[in-house]
C-alpha cells in the first residue's frame, strides 16, 4: 500500500520515553513514492465507490448522497482553522516534538469538531430547501464525521511535518478503502441508499481517527494541553487561514450554487462529472503535502522560495499530463463504468478537469507561498476568482445547466492562477523561466523521480 519497507513500524505506537524525532531534511524522492503510492490507492477505490454509488443509486440517489455528504464535508477545511498545517510547520523546525504540542493540537481538534458539530446541527436545516428535506435526517447525523476528520487531520498533519510520509500515505488513503468495503457488505446485504453510502463515509472517518489517536495515546493521555502552545498553534494557524478559506470557497462555490438552483438528477449528473475530475487531484496532493513541508523546512527565505519554485515546475508537468489522460479516457469511463443515464455528463467532465488542472497547479503555488511566509497573495487570487465565478455562475448555469457552471469554473481558477503567478514575478522578482516547467531540465528531473517512484512501488508491491 504503500513504497516505503518500514511502513509496518511507523504503525507501531509510540514508545513512552519520547514522541518521534523530526528529521532536519526528508527523501522528496521517497516522500514522493509514499504519497503518490497513497494516491493512487485513494485513486482506485475512489473509482471503484464512484462506479458503484452510481449503479447502485442512480442519478437521483447519487445526487441525494452528494447533499447529505456536502455540509460536513466542506466545513472540514474550513473549519479546522489550518491547525493541520499550523502543526506540520511547528514541527517541521525542532528536533524533538514535545508532548504537550501533540496534547494540545489533539484537543483543540475535539474542541473545534465538537462545537462546529452542534452548530452545523442546527443550521443543517436552514440550509436545505423544501424539496430535500427528507435528507435532513441523515445529513443531521453525518455531522459525526467533523470531530472524526478534524482529529485525522490535524495529527496527520504532525507526520507531515516530521517527514513522516510513510504512516501518513497508508492513514491517508484507508478510510476509502473502508467506505468500499461498507458499500460491498451493503450490496450484499441488499440494504441500499443514500443514507447507508453515507454511514460507510462516517464509519471509515471514525476508525482511521481513532486508529490515529491511538498511535500518540501515551503522549495525549498523560499530558496535559499547554495554553501558551494553543495560542501559538491558533495564532499561525489563523495567518493560513483566510487564504484557506477563499481557496476553498472557491473550489466549492460551484456545488453550492448547484444545490440550490438544480433538481437532484442534474446534480447527480454533475457529481459524476467531477468525481472524473477530481480523479487527476492523485497527481497534484504529493506535491502541494511534500512541497509545503519542504519549503516550510527551510528558514533562508531566498532558498524556500527557490524550493517552492522546484516543486511548482515539477507539479504542472504532472498535472498537465494526468488532466490530458483523463480527458482522453472521459468518454469511455462514463459509458462504460457509469452507464449511459450519465452520459449528459460528458462535456461538463472536460470543463471541470481543466478546471481542475488549473486549480492544482494553483494550490502547489499557493501553499508553498504559504509555508515561505506570504499568505496574503492566496486570499486576493481565491476571492477575485471567487467573484468571477458567482458573476458568471449563477446565469450561466440557470441559462445553461450544468455545462455553463463548470465552464464558469474554468474561468475562474484561471484567473486565481495568473494572479499567483504575478505576484511572485512582480512581487518577489522570482524569474518566469524559475516558474515555467516545459524545459529539457525539468522534464528529466520529473522523469528520474518518476522512475524513482515506480521502482519504490514495484519493490513495495514484490514484498506484500
Amino acid at each position: 500500500m504503500t513504497a516505503s519497507t518500514n511502513t509496518a513500524a511507523v504503525l507501531v505506537p509510540e514508545q513512552p520515553a519520547a514522541v518521534q524525532l523530526s528529521p532536519a531534511r526528508f527523501s522528496s524522492r521517497r516522500a514522493y513514492a509514499q504519497t503518490f503510492t497513497a494516491m493512487a490507492v485513494i485513486r482506485c477505490f475512489g473509482v471503484v465507490s464512484g462506479i458503484l454509488a452510481a449503479r447502485l443509486l442512480g442519478p437521483t440517489g447519487r445526487g441525494e448522497l452528494a447533499v447529505i455528504t456536502f455540509l460536513p464535508m466542506l466545513l472540514v477545511p474550513v473549519g479546522e482553522l489550518e491547525l493541520p498545517r499550523s502543526l506540520a510547520y511547528e514541527v517541521s523546525r525542532v528536533g524533538e516534538v514535545p508532548r504537550e504540542v501533540i496534547a494540545t493540537s489533539f484537543w483543540l481538534s475535539v474542541l473545534l469538531g465538537s462545537l462546529q458539530a452542534v452548530l452545523l446541527t442546527v443550521a443543517v436545516s436552514w440550509y436545505l430547501p423544501a424539496d430535500k428535506m427528507h435528507l435532513l435526517g441523515a445529513s443531521r447525523w453525518f455531522i459525526v464525521y467533523l470531530p472524526a476528520a478534524y482529529i485525522t487531520a490535524t495529527l496527520l498533519g504532525s507526520d507531515q511535518g516530521r517527514g513522516r510520509f510513510g504512516r501518513f500515505s497508508v492513514l491517508l488513503s484507508l478510510p476509502g478503502i473502508l467506505y468500499v468495503a461498507a458499500i460491498v457488505a451493503a450490496w450484499a446485504s441488499g440494504h441500499i441508499s443514500p443514507a447507508v453510502f453515507a454511514g460507510g463515509i462516517l464509519a471509515g472517518a471514525v476508525i482511521v481517527a481513532a486508529v490515529r489517536t491511538q498511535m500518540d495515546w501515551l503522549a495525549i493521555s498523560r499530558t496535559l494541553p499547554d495554553w501558551t502552545t494553543a495560542k501559538r498553534l491558533l495564532k499561525r494557524g489563523l495567518s493560513f487561514y483566510l487564504p484557506a478559506v477563499a481557496s476553498i470557497m472557491l473550489s466549492r462555490a460551484d456545488m453550492f450554487i448547484l444545490v440550490r438552483i438544480a433538481r437532484s438528477e442534474a446534480i447527480g449528473l454533475y457529481a459524476v462529472a467531477q468525481a472524473i475530475a477530481l480523479g487527476q487531484i492523485g497527481a497534484v496532493n504529493p506535491f502541494i503535502q511534500v512541497g509545503f513541508a519542504a519549503v516550510a523546512g527551510e528558514t533562508e527565505p531566498r532558498q524556500a522560495l527557490q524550493t517552492l519554485a522546484r516543486h511548482f515546475r515539477l507539479a504542472q508537468l504532472a498535472v498537465l499530463s494526468t488532466g490530458l489522460l483523463a480527458a482522453t479516457v472521459t468518454p469511455w469511463l462514463i459509458r462504460l463504468m457509469f452507464g449511459p443515464q450519465f452520459s449528459g455528463a460528458v462535456v461538463t467532465a472536460y470543463l471541470l478537469i481543466a478546471s481542475t488542472v488549473l486549480w492544482g497547479i494553483e494550490q502547489v503555488l499557493e501553499q508553498g507561498l504559504r509555508a515561505a511566509g506570504h499568505p496574503r497573495p492566496g486570499i486576493v487570487a481565491s476571492l477575485l476568482g471567487l467573484s468571477v465565478l458567482v458573476a458568471l455562475g449563477v446565469p450561466a448555469c440557470l441559462r445553461y445547466g450544468i455545462v455553463g457552471l463548470a465552464s464558469a469554473t474554468v474561468a475562474a481558477q484561471a484567473v486565481s492562477l495568473a494572479i499567483l503567478v504575478g505576484y511572485c514575478v512582480v512581487g518577489l522578482h522570482m524569474s518566469v523561466k524559475s516558474l515555467w516547467a516545459v524545459d529539457a531540465e525539468t522534464i528529466h528531473e520529473l522523469k528520474t523521480a518518476g522512475m524513482s517512484v515506480l521502482k519504490r512501488v514495484f519493490n513495495a508491491a514484490g514484498k506484500e
